[in-house]
Order: structure tokens, then sequence, then C-alpha cells
């Protein structure tokens, strides 16, 4: 599966304001994206996992069905 780059990095750098990281891996057909917080993680900035799906899913230009979200 093919992630848009620029659409990551749009990602990686919204979450990094709120003390938030983010690893991604591609399989065949699902990606798998962990949070990971910072000891500066604002935790009420974080979205719900079915909202950070949607976001994921226009950013990457995947299905949000093929996205296999984990959190902190």
């Amino acid at each position: 599966m093919n992630v848009d780059p620029a659409g990551l990095e749009r990602v990686r750098s919204t979450l990094a304001a709120d003390g938030y990281g983010l690893e991604l891996s591609e399989h065949e057909d699902r990606v798998v994206i962990q949070i990971r917080a910072t000891p500066e993680a604002c935790e009420d900035c974080l979205a719900p996992p079915a909202v950070l799906r949607s976001v994921l899913a226009g950013q990457l230009a995947v299905p949000a069905e093929s996205i296999e979200l984990r959190y902190p």
C-alpha cells in the first residue's frame, strides 16, 4: 500500500505540536500506525481513534478500513 508522503509529514507535524510521535509501517493491504506520547504530550489534545483514523485516511490517501491504529 502506498501512502502519500506529504500527507504523512503533515500528520506528523500536527501530532508533534501536541507532543506525539507517529511510526508507520506498510503491509500489502494495510497500514499500521503507532502513536507514541512524549513526556510533553497533551493528553487532552489527542483525537479519539475514529476521528484520527478518518484524518489519517484523508491525509495518507488510503482507505480508513486499511488503517490499524495503535494508541499509547
